[in-house]
């Protein structure tokens, strides 16, 4: 007799959702460990991880969940929307199905244990308690108890931080331990990248698989599937012995499906062409048209791609410059979520309001601004600014007044690129027009007082940078100021200076120059912030000042074979 598998989309009893052959099997499997690389467009924390956290909140119902992610104005302003859009496009809603940062209503089923309070949480309607954490306050969440753990963007959660947490995976064993998913983890993240200065532990998690098992829970789901098919189907036909048959077939093989995803870790890596259905063949040829060929491989294809240190132009640049605890979040804890995040210096560490600030500017289609100051022995890097087209200095000037309106000392010191000047003979250069909507909006004073430092500078040629930077960055003078760049205000910048490329070219008398490879400004317009060498010309006018160049040595701009003085 042949079975009666296939169901009516249109059936009352049936919903019908798109998901692609890879989320098809993900739910299926259902391990109790989940991670998974994936490419642009892949819907992971609006469809993967909105499914599965549906899934883990009726499997436990009542428990205490804990979703990471860097930082809260990471959390607050990207993962956590993405995550409601996610409920909302599978029935839930806000108010009925969870609430956020205030206690429940009455109607709502309590957690296990009373919590202590609501701020940057969501509230669940059986029970399910969610705490939005943040590991640049990793503190906050070592003593809690939670029994599922989800992290986003994993790629940028560290591990030293997050192993911190792992012990916070626990309690509950009589209560919670009937689920596939107690003391489970989910991560999710596009392709690491640690020449950027991402974290690629998640790599780690594909030595936990055992692919036998997963293949095995897969087999299991699917044969689940067909039995509940044919229920829905014998049961439109009222073949009542059927159904009793096929309800005790469910119980029998939901038990063995249950078994087979014990302790399962399940770690894929899945391209964007998972989705090629959806968007289309355009998507793809516009994205290499726009990404070229290597960011292509990784952004979409998910290839792993290195650049070599010797082909990177700030080949001294570590880990070492940056810093990961420059920002206050406590300042944003008066946010709730879904509320709009408004930055603000106040929120900096390491900054002195009492001080006059530092920027770098480069100008053009897309203008790039890095702010800072010097203090002591350090080059702080504490926040970036830029305008795309049609955009421009004004925009950029009021980025940039919003962000330190409340600075006290309202005194900039402003680098920039030499073309900046070409205009100033009738006051109309590019320096000179920013300056201008700095110290004014509207006709009216803002307060602010913007120094022109670079006024008949001479050009830095991309020489002159490399050696400057390895001499900087190399810390091999005294009296140099050591950089100190906040990863998380200047993620662009970072990138920026990470993946810049070097060239060398050679003369008709065979010496050789070096050179920025800054092919990569051709890209799309959307994409230069984060992947194009703009920011690292703003970092370069930040940088190449007298006061510092007097301690370096005069340096040969010319090699010989690949060996460079």
């Amino acid at each position: 007799m042949t079975k009666r598998i296939r169901v009516n989309i249109n059936d009352d009893d049936v919903e019908g959702r798109y998901a692609s052959k890879v989320k098809i099997a993900v739910d299926l499997i259902a391990p109790k460990n989940l991670a998974l690389i994936g490419g642009r467009a892949t819907a992971k924390t609006s469809d993967y991880m909105a499914e599965r956290s549906m899934d883990i909140i009726y499997d436990m119902p009542g428990s205490y969940q804990v979703l990471v992610s860097d930082t809260y104005v990471n959390a607050l302003k990207n993962v956590v929307p993405a995550l409601f859009e996610g409920w909302r496009r599978k029935g839930w809603r806000e108010g009925i199905h969870y609430i956020t940062d205030k206690r429940p209503p009455s109607h709502f089923k309590l957690p296990y244990k009373p919590p202590l309070a609501f701020k940057h949480t969501i509230s669940l309607f059986n029970g399910c308690f969610f705490n939005i954490g943040s590991l640049d306050q990793p503190s906050g969440l070592a003593g809690g108890s939670y029994q599922h753990m989800y992290g986003d963007e994993a790629r940028l959660l560290k591990f030293e931080k997050l192993k911190r947490l792992t012990p916070a995976i626990r309690g509950e064993y009589e209560r919670f331990s009937h689920s596939v998913y107690y003391r489970g983890r989910t991560f999710f993240t596009d392709m690491p990248n640690i020449l950027s200065g991402d974290e690629d532990w998640i790599w780690n998690m594909q030595k936990e698989m055992d692919k036998e098992q997963a293949q095995l829970a897969l087999q299991i789901g699917l044969e689940l599937n067909k039995i509940k098919c044919e229920l829905i189907n014998y049961s439109k036909a009222g073949d009542h012995k059927k159904i009793k048959n096929l309800k005790r077939q469910v119980l029998k093989w939901k038990e063995y499906w249950i078994r087979a995803r014990k302790e399962l870790t399940f770690f894929y890596v899945v391209s964007s062409f998972v989705n090629a259905d959806v968007l289309s063949e355009g998507f793809f040829f516009d994205n290499l048209k726009a990404l070229g060929l290597e960011e292509f491989k990784s952004a979409i294809l998910s290839f792993q791609v290195d650049i070599k240190k010797g082909e990177k132009f700030y080949g001294h640049l570590g880990e070492h410059h940056f810093m990961n605890d420059g920002i206050n979040s406590a300042y944003y804890d008066k946010y709730k979520l879904g509320e709009e995040i408004q930055e603000s210096s106040l929120a900096l560490k390491y900054i002195d309001h009492n001080r006059p600030l530092d920027i770098g500017v480069d100008f053009g289609g897309m203008c790039s601004m890095v702010s800072g100051q010097h203090r002591g022995e350090y080059l702080y890097l504490l926040k970036e600014f830029f305008t795309l087209a049609p955009e421009s200095s004004l925009q950029l000037a009021n980025k940039f007044t919003e962000f330190y309106k409340d600075h006290k000392h309202k005194v900039v010191n402003m680098y920039y690129d030499r073309s900046g000047n070409q205009y100033q003979s009738i006051n109309r250069d590019w320096a000179s027009e920013l300056k201008g909507f700095i110290e004014y909006k509207d006709g009216v004073s803002t307060g602010w007082v913007v120094n022109l430092i670079s006024r008949n500078q001479s050009t830095i040629y991309q020489a002159e940078e490399y050696n400057f930077a390895k001499q900087l960055m190399g810390e091999t003078h005294i009296g140099l100021p050591k950089l100190k760049i906040d990863k998380f205000g200047c993620k662009n910048l970072k990138s920026s200076l990470e993946l810049t490329k070097i060239l060398t070219k050679t003369d008709k008398k065979g010496s050789k120059t070096i050179h920025k490879d800054k092919s990569s400004e051709k890209l799309a317009l959307h994409l230069l912030p984060m992947y194009s060498t703009n920011f690292s010309d703003a970092f370069k006018y930040f940088i190449f000042r007298p006061e510092f160049l007097k301690y370096t040595k005069k340096s040969n701009t010319t090699i010989s074979g690949i060996s460079v003085h």
